[in-house]
Parts: structure tokens; sequence; C-alpha cells
């Protein structure tokens, strides 16, 4: 989409978000809030807030990273760190919360509200996450500038940019003292001054232009598509794997054996892995053929896997409390980013070519999958571990299940019910090889290494003293 017609779009969205910041517009948020912020002196426990306050930013960041067509490991990353700095600018407000500082790796420590002053936990969530999402790295020269997540469109920073100021207004309004708001501005100042930086050192900024040469050879990754304007150079972020874990010691603690060695005999292993995508594709059904694209999820077009589930995470928080918001997006969205590394590190370690260059080569010369073929390595799905990364800690955090994915209605798809997050994720992994374009071993060896993402999430970080 072009630059003016990025800014036409822009009327809608920003009316969406300004209607979005007053509480009382879905049923169950905001009421007595007025009532409650008149009547401030000291802070209120963030169990005395609706959810919204949350989940508006987690939603303005997926429809940035929808927009804005960002891949689906830098999503991962700007969806965990959204995550982490809603809960660091709340959990001083939740009775008996425990900081994550001290429990991910390189967050030694974080600034503590000041004993004896009065916050407004919204108002400290607001300005926290304005100060990240407006923070520009030093010397940029692009014409829309880096920011801490990922490049940002006016677009992009539109809807984003204006939620902190709409929330904080929200707050004044309401009623919250002008000393309460300017203590919870320079107690979110302090957060942020000591976020931004920890966020910077993961290493993204350092890799991502760094070059990159694609092996040769007949086992390794090649561009894929039926014309010229179908391929890519180089596939995507092939450095993301040097990314910092926040949990796993790094991604080699999740990784996962290597792939079948490379062959065209028709007896062997490689070959029976893309004859199973081939025959699969020869024989799809209708539930197969709906099942592939309920979880295609791919950039521009929806807000990437993990955008998937932070929706589903959405489902469960929207009617909550502030304090029970920050802590289920932390809980569900902490395996987004080392589960992405762990994926993304193995993926350039063995440059696995797909199915469709395989199929075509030496199966079928004129064979398509269903889906477009992603334009990186094959080995391992990221979707199967991100998704049973995901099931690790839904299940966790909101229990074994049943539950229903309505996430999409809107896109057109129906609701899709499962017995357990756990019947999802295989699901979410299955449909990778309905699709056409991932063999079964990468999606199996995917879903084991998000199992053990999932599992070492859960049992390292803790959220209560």
């Amino acid at each position: 989409m072009a630059i003016a017609d990025r800014s036409r779009a822009l009327v809608p969205l920003l009316a969406l978000t300004l209607s979005a910041a007053a509480p009382g517009c879905e049923p169950g948020e905001g009421g007595g809030e007025v009532e409650r912020a008149n009547e401030v002196s000291h802070s209120l426990d963030a169990t005395e807030f609706p959810a919204h306050y949350a989940r508006q930013w987690m939603t303005n960041v997926a429809n940035s990273v929808k927009y804005d067509g960002i891949s689906p490991p830098v999503a991962a990353r700007a969806y965990t760190y959204t995550s982490v700095a809603l809960y660091e600018s709340v959990v001083h407000g939740i009775p008996g919360a425990r900081s994550l500082a001290g429990q991910l790796n390189g967050l030694d420590a974080l600034p503590l509200p000041a004993a004896g002053l009065a916050y407004d936990w919204p108002t400290v969530l607001a300005h926290t996450m304005d100060r990240l999402v407006r923070h520009e790295l030093p010397g940029t020269v692009f014409v829309f500038p880096n920011r801490l997540f990922f490049e940002f469109t006016t677009f992009t920073q539109a809807s984003l940019w204006i939620l902190g100021p709409t929330q904080i207004g929200y707050r004044r309004a309401a009623g919250v003292p002008p000393a309460v708001i300017d203590n919870s501005i320079a107690y979110a100042d302090q957060l942020a001054d000591a976020l931004i930086p920890w966020v910077l050192a993961d290493g993204y900024f350092a890799v991502r232009y760094k070059g990159y040469i694609p092996p040769e050879g007949p086992q390794y990754w090649a561009p894929t598509g039926f014309s010229d304007a179908d391929k890519v150079a180089n596939p995507d972020e092939p450095n993301f794997g040097k990314v910092r874990t926040l949990v796993l010691a790094g991604p080699e603690e999740c990784e996962a054996p290597p792939p079948p060695p490379f062959s065209t005999d028709p007896s062997s292993a490689m070959y029976a892995e893309a004859n199973a995508v081939y025959q699969t594709d020869v024989n799809l059904t209708d539930p197969q053929i709906e099942i592939a694209r309920f979880w295609a999820d791919g950039p521009r077009d929806t807000a990437t896997p993990a955008g998937h589930w932070v929706a589903i995470a959405t489902q469960f928080l929207r009617p909550k409390t502030l304090a029970e918001a920050v802590t289920g997006y932390a809980q569900t969205s902490l395996g987004y980013l080392d589960a992405f590394v762990s994926v993304w590190h193995t993926k350039y370690k063995y440059s696995l070519l797909r199915p469709e260059t395989y199929i075509r080569r030496h199966i079928d010369p004129f064979w398509r999958p269903l889906l477009p073929t992603p334009q990186f390595p094959e080995y391992v799905s990221g979707h199967s571990a991100q998704s049973m990364a995901a099931a690790v800690l839904f299940t966790d955090t909101f229990g074994a299940g049943p539950f229903t994915d309505n996430t999409k209605l809107r896109r057109g798809f129906g609701p899709r019910s499962f017995a357990s997050f756990t019947d999802a994720a295989f699901e979410a992994s299955a449909s990778r090889q309905y699709g056409g374009i991932h063999y079964p071993v990468g999606n199996a060896e995917g879903r084991d290494m998000g199992v053990c993402v999932g599992n070492a999430v859960r049992d390292r970080v803790h959220f209560a003293l």
C-alpha cells in the first residue's frame, strides 16, 4: 500500500483507538472507576481496574504487526517484550506478585516505586508503553525510524502513539489527582529508562542487517516460486537465532536433532518425508484445507502465529482485572521469543530445502502447495514450536480446557473448538503439512522444541512471591 493510501487508512483506526480507550465501551469494563479515582490518596491495587488498559496495547501491537507485514520471529519479539513491559509497569500494584527482574536473562534489576507516594497503575502502564513505542535508536537515518520492536510506518506510529496519551487523558478526566498522575509518570520514566536498554541489549539490531550468504547444494534452502517475481534473494531474518533468549540458556538448550540425511532415493527417509507432503496434498479433504487456512497466519495478512495466540489469550483476559490481564499476557507470551530464537537457530544451522523445492525437483515438476511457501528454510516448523510452547503456558495459566477459538470470525472462519490447548497446538502443527510447506519431521521436532521451551518458562519464571 502506498504511503498516501496508508494515511487515508488512519482515520478509522484512530477513531477506533479513541473510542476503545474509554472504559464502559464493552460490558463489564470500567464501572465505578470515576468514583474510585476521586478518592485516591494512596495507590489502589491493580485489581481495582479493568483489563482493557493492557488489552488495548496488545491489540494495537498486533494490528501494527499485521499492517506493517512484520515477520513471525520479529513479531514474537514484539509481543514478548510488550507483555513484559505491561507486567512490570503494574507488578508493584498486584498484591503478592513478583517482578521478573532477576528471572529473565539480562534483566538484573528494575527501579521500585517510592515508598509513601500514591500511584495510578493505569497511568504507569500507559506512560511506560508510550516511552517504549516512541523510542528512536540513536543515529537512525530511515524515513520511518527504527523503534524498539520494529520499523513503524506512519499508520503504526499513529495507532500506537495516540494510545498512551489517550489512556492518561482518561485517567485525568476520571479524577485522578494531578500529583498522583505526576508520580506515576515519573516512575514510568524510571522504568522505561531501565527497560529500553535491556531490550536493545538482546542483539537484534546488531544482527538485523548483517550479511548472509546461503549455502549451496542440493539439500539446502532455495527461493521458491514459479516466477522470478515470487522469489527472494535471501531468506528472512537469517541471524535471528543469535538474539538473546529470555529464559533458556541459549537456543541450543532446546535444539532439535539433525533432519534426515538428504537423499533422492525413493527408499530414503528424506524422500519419504517429501512424498508424505505430496500425498497429503493430492488427497486433501475440505476439513484439512479449512485447517490449513485457519492457521496460516501469514505476515501482512494476519498478526502472525504468535499474534493468533495473543488473540486467544485476549478471549480469556477480556473480562478480567488489570492485574489478571498483565499477568496472563506475560505468563502466556514469555515463550514466544525463546521459541522463535530456537527455531531460527535450527533453521539456519541446517538450511533444509522446503517441500516445494524437493517435490518439484524429484517428484512432480508442476506441483504447487496449497499455501505460499515462506521464504526461509524448513527445519523446524516455527508454527509447531511456538504453538506447543503456547499450549504448555496457556494450560498452566488458564487450565487444560476445553476452549473455543473465536479469533477469526471477522475473517470468515467459524469457531473452532478444542478439548485442550495441546489439541489446538497439534492442529496448528498439522496445518503446515496440509498447506504443503513443512515435512512431518519438521512439525514433530518443532513440537518437541516447543514443549521444551514451554516447560523451561513454566518451571523457571515465577509470578508470585
